[in-house]
């Protein structure tokens, strides 16, 4: 099982206990390799630095948060980064999906994000169910040696297919980056498998810890992790795309140094009633047990809080 990095703040927060979070999302080709190769190299002297820990500002406030492991525990609060300011009565369930009203009037969209295990799709079906948005997964890297790029084999044909029924769409690569280098190049191998495709909604880096087997990123520290989120998300938007960074609360709290992302948005990812993360984010994953019409599986649940993204479409 692999140790919690703590991010170093000015009272570090000092542990080791076993990383348990969202499951992966990577469900393809998860142990070894991918079944495609890059397509794109790595470019930019910078990006071939090695990252290297600076020390983080801070207000000198103290976040009281819980740790699933050791209970309550305390951070203290990162300067520049904004605060999540949802009202948690304002989150209701309206058939099986989850709602947020604030002053009154509805201030969310209803998706779910997919991969390829989730077979044949009827878009009609989950538009009919209430479902705004999806997030598509378009591939990924695989966490063994080689760490070979592959793309999600239904991708292209979820996106139109739900493009088609007026539900729009974002996208999310699973990363194993090690180097600002790799960062760059997944950014550019997840465009390139638009094949020219627009996105409605942002293109998420989702690099994850892997549990329970080995894994290239293990031995990745706090700093070169947020180096390799920012390098994705600077090479996305200069792709012309919005970037998010999707992430649970451990690695959020004590793998990135949220002050160096805080001009990206954040797709959180806790599967309970309310979310209970300190930060401010657009997206949040509350459930992978969802059952949609028009989809056979389970499938993740997502809410979009329109009053703090950027990218709200609703004509």
């Amino acid at each position: 099982m692999k140790r919690i990095i703590c991010l170093s703040l000015v009272l570090a927060v000092l542990f080791g206990a076993v990383l348990t979070g969202c499951g992966s999302k990577n469900n393809q080709n998860n142990s070894n390799n991918g079944s495609a190769s890059a397509n794109s190299g790595s470019e930019g002297s910078q990006s071939s630095q090695t990252a290297t820990d600076a020390p983080v500002q801070a207000t000198g406030g103290k976040v009281h948060i819980q740790d699933n492991v050791l209970g309550d525990i305390w951070i203290t609060e990162l300067e520049g980064v904004e605060r999540n300011k949802l009202d948690n009565i304002g989150f209701s369930t309206e058939n099986g999906l989850k709602v947020y009203t604030e002053n009154g009037s509805k201030a969310s969209m209803a998706g779910i994000d997919v991969s390829y295990n989730c077979g044949n799709i009827d878009w009609k079906k989950v538009k009919e169910a209430g479902i705004d948005f999806v997030m598509v997964r378009l591939g990924g890297r695989g966490y063994g040696d080689e760490g070979s790029l592959y793309s999600d084999e239904k991708a292209l044909e979820y996106i139109n297919g739900a493009k088609q029924q007026g539900i729009k769409v974002g996208g999310y690569f699973f990363s194993q980056a090690t180097t600002n280098d790799e960062a760059v190049e997944e950014a550019k191998y997840a465009v390139s498998t638009l094949n020219g495709l627009k996105l409605d909604f942002p293109l998420a880096y989702d690099w994850e810890i892997i549990k329970d087997d080995n894994a290239r990123t293990d031995g990745v520290s706090s700093a070169q992790a947020t180096e390799c989120a920012k390098a994705f998300c600077d090479e996305i938007k200069n792709q012309g795309f919005t970037p998010m960074i999707y992430s649970p609360s451990k690695e959020l709290y004590f793998k990135y140094d949220l002050a160096r992302l805080k001009d990206i948005d954040i797709w959180y990812c806790e599967y309970a009633e309310v979310p209970s993360f300190y930060y401010q984010f657009s997206m949040w994953q509350y459930s992978d047990k969802g059952k949609v019409d028009g989809i056979d599986t389970e499938v993740d649940l997502n809410i979009c809080f329109t009053n703090v993204a950027q990218y709200n479409f609703f004509y």
